[in-house]
């Protein structure tokens, strides 16, 4: 019999944390989202630039916390956000 593993989502270490919390801002950044789905569709429209292209489902992996983003992207996530979500990645408890 096959055990069935899935990822827990619990953070285990400080890069799963990480992740978790840019996954949190993708959502913050854009509260008109219904789905991963719309997210996805939403941020790689708005991220992709005309010489760095982003696919939906590299979203969709970072919202799923599997691949982590570059920074730029981490930037421009932030920017949409505001100034409040520089403090949380400084000092994670804030706001959560």
């Amino acid at each position: 019999m096959e055990k069935s593993f899935r990822k827990s989502r619990q953070p285990k270490n400080g890069e799963d944390a990480e992740r978790a919390r840019f996954a949190r801002l993708l959502w913050r950044a854009f509260p008109d989202a219904n789905s991963e789905n719309e997210l996805a569709e939403l941020a790689a429209m708005v991220l992709t630039s005309e010489s760095r292209p982003v696919d939906k489902r590299t979203v969709r992996n970072w919202l799923r916390c599997e691949n982590a983003p570059h920074f730029r992207y981490v930037i421009k996530v932030i920017a949409l956000v505001g100034a409040e979500a520089v403090f949380q990645m400084i000092d994670p408890e804030v706001g959560e």
